[in-house]
């Protein structure tokens, strides 16, 4: 049976894909494991499918505590590398700033793709918005975003747009994920990172240095309120006649009858494609993205509850029929045999 993510949350306290382990796994006697449970944290796109694991594998390991929570992929990495958590789930791969801090702190992990999910513009049912091109994207959601349509395609024609101009007239209210969240810097990356580096070059975008001394946009997404629950991105969109938004799509097709999902334009065909499970596993639909989880390889060698609940997720039930219940597309069949084999080579 099919479980919704607003459910989960009450019963559980074309893409490119990479496969990378990191670290060595020192495996220690089995009378030396400990059976505490499983704390896993991170992102919130990505707690649907770990919390469906969860809930299923309880039926049959009643015993063991799984603990799921979901404030952000960027929170869930800084956990994983304070050692706080067993797992973390993640809507991007590991940055090599976070990856530096793990290395340092001597915490190793290995990261195992397990879906795809396609991030989702979403409006308020009454919205006029039907399809966006990258340039559109930034006028609505980027750093220059003063919040009326007429500033959107102004800028968006200044960055060459051709598509459907959006409406000539009216405001809109954003709300969207927060930088601690996988989702954000997704978004960024897969809609409008090539207009926001021009705009940059271009003297046109105010902005701070950022921690390796770059110069980085100030604020590149411009919302009016920012949320790392998407449960709560849902309920001020449908709540707000103007409101827009982006998130998984897993939460928008829990909540498409509320809902109006903004198809956007694929440039290397010219047609607007439509965000659903078909064009976000075959790539056409352009905001695809994988999802992964990272466990802690000394955590799954020391607790036999870790590796328990992993060898039931690692699996090609979970991977597929899983996934989908969760709302996600599943990987393609190559990849996932070689995450199962990544992770039958690390559990030993």
């Amino acid at each position: 049976m099919s479980a919704s993510p607003k459910k989960l949350r009450r019963l559980v306290a074309g893409v490119t894909i990479g496969i990378v382990s990191v670290g060595a796994l020192a495996v220690l006697p089995a009378g030396a494991q400990s059976t505490s449970g499983v704390n896993i944290s991170g992102s919130s796109t990505v707690e649907p499918i770990t919390s469906l694991v969860a809930e299923n594998y309880a039926g049959k390991n009643p015993n063991v505590s799984v603990r799921v929570d979901g404030p952000g992929t960027g929170d869930g990495f800084k956990l994983l590398c304070e050692d706080s958590i067993d797992i973390a789930d993640a809507s991007r791969e590991i940055k090599s700033e976070e990856s530096d801090v793990c290395k340092e702190k001597g915490i190793t992990y290995t990261e195992l793709p397990v879906g795809i999910d396609g991030l989702t513009i979403i409006a308020n049912k009454a919205s006029k918005l039907k399809c966006v091109d990258s340039a559109q994207i930034y006028g609505l959601f980027g750093p220059e975003s003063d919040g009326t349509f007429a500033t959107a395609q102004t800028l968006a024609t200044e960055l060459g747009s051709t598509n459907t101009p959006l409406p000539t007239s009216g405001s809109i209210k954003k709300f969207t994920p927060g930088p601690e969240s996988g989702t954000y810097d997704s978004f960024i990356e897969l809609s409008y990172k090539d207009e926001i580096e021009t705009r940059l070059e271009e003297g046109k975008v105010t902005t701070v240095v950022d921690e390796e001394g770059e110069e980085v946009a100030k604020e590149p997404v411009v919302s009016d309120g920012q949320f790392p629950n998407d449960n709560d991105i849902v309920k001020r969109v449908t709540a707000t006649k103007n409101g827009i938004g982006f998130l998984g799509y897993a939460f928008y097709s829990e909540n498409k009858g509320d809902l109006k999902a903004i198809s956007v334009l694929n440039s290397d065909t010219g047609t607007c494609v439509a965000p659903n499970t078909a064009t976000i596993g075959n790539g056409t639909y352009v905001l695809s993205r994988t999802l992964y989880i990272y466990p802690n390889n000394a955590k799954v060698a020391a607790n036999a509850d870790v590796k328990s609940y992993l060898n039931f997720y690692i699996t090609k039930k979970s991977l597929t029929a899983t996934v989908k219940d969760a709302g996600y597309v599943p990987l393609p069949a190559s990849t996932i045999a070689t995450t199962i084999s990544t992770w039958k080579a690390l559990a030993g």
